[in-house]
């Protein structure tokens, strides 16, 4: 059944998945979008790096569809995911990619189910909805990590900073702790459907390392995601309580300019967000050239004028390669002097 709008939203402490093993399967969903046959041989390609780092992998039975903007009905991308929740066999589930219409699964999804079957659901992106409904209706942690599509199906291989990473994040009982920037980044785009992704790596760019817009020390539970897609959530039952958080924020590939991110974080001010959180971590942006890269700090700095807390930007945390996974809901810690950025508990038990 699927719950009320009564639904409890508050935790006093995150639930834990248990942790991912060698020999666990991994179930695969695509939850908003898929892109058809011409995104199948990636998909392999992804899979074949989890097979390689010792997992078995199972595919949703609707997730390599295609319905134009989504990949399938609502009610078929949500028989995969409650499939996978409720499958023992299944131990974690990525997302093959995001899209814009995750949106539509929220009032299907049986929140009981993933209430009882804690499982690990990484994604990123258009995952960011299912990332905070999940954490806000059920207590779980959710990571802002690889899907299939993008990380885990980097030709040659995987970056070995994203696939750490998301193994740390993933498969170890403890916690994290200190996070670094990657050396390197890419945001080079080689096509997906006409195979010019498998004929190279993409060109990477030395990394001048994290950002600090505001200095400052605070701890909190980390929330947060993809800023176009959390327009999605705003005035809704799924929205977050930030209250005490490490509010994490990145832009998506479509590039909104500064002055279009300016507007909305206005609107995080007029709901009192700025008030709320204890500090911003704002990941690197995809595809914006110097100037408008300035600009969008200088916007950030703007819109958070009024609090009194760090602001660190440029990590490896949004659409740019290589992808530095973040647990929704675990304890982080953010730290200038000593250029701390740390998750200060364990993501799964």
């Amino acid at each position: 059944m699927v719950n009320s709008p009564s639904d409890e939203r508050l935790h006093n402490a995150p639930v834990l998945a248990p942790r991912l093993r060698l020999g666990d399967t991994i179930g695969i969903v695509s939850p908003s979008w898929f892109g058809g046959e011409a995104f199948v041989p990636r998909a392999e390609r992804g899979m074949a790096q989890l097979k390689r780092l010792g997992f078995n992998v199972r595919v949703g039975s609707h997730a390599f569809n295609n319905r134009g903007h989504v990949s399938d009905t609502p009610e078929n991308r949500v028989a995969d995911l409650h499939e996978m929740f409720a499958d023992p066999e299944i131990r974690a589930i990525i997302a093959t990619i995001g899209g814009n219409h995750s949106c539509h699964l929220l009032p299907l999804i049986d929140w009981q189910l993933i209430r009882d079957n804690p499982k690990i659901f990484m994604g990123f992106s258009d995952m960011t909805v299912l990332n905070l409904a999940i954490w806000s209706h059920t207590g779980l942690v959710t990571f802002n990590g690889p899907a299939l599509l993008t990380d885990w199906a980097e030709f040659p291989e995987m970056s070995a900073f994203s696939q750490d990473n998301a193994m740390r994040a993933i498969c170890a009982p403890e916690p994290m702790g200190d996070l670094a920037p990657s050396t390197w980044w890419t945001e080079e785009f080689l096509n997906w459907s006409t195979g010019e992704d498998s004929t190279r790596a993409r060109r990477q760019t030395p990394s001048e390392g994290w950002r600090w817009l505001r200095p400052g020390k605070a701890s909190g539970p980390l929330l947060g995601g993809c800023l176009e897609t959390m327009q999605h959530l705003r005035g809704t039952r799924f929205w977050p309580d930030f209250t005490g958080a490490i509010l994490f924020l990145e832009t998506s590939e479509e590039r909104p300019t500064p002055e279009d991110v300016d507007g909305m974080l206005m609107g995080y001010e007029n709901m009192g967000v700025f008030d709320q959180i204890r500090g911003l971590v704002f990941a690197r942006p995809y595809g914006y050239a110097d100037d408008d890269k300035r600009r969008l700090h200088d916007v950030v700095v703007e819109r958070t004028a009024k609090g009194d807390f760090p602001v660190v930007a440029d990590v490896d945390a949004g659409h740019t390669t290589p992808l530095q996974t973040l647990p929704i809901g675990c304890k982080a810690l953010l730290d200038s002097e000593h250029n701390r950025f740390a998750i200060m508990e364990a993501a799964v038990r």
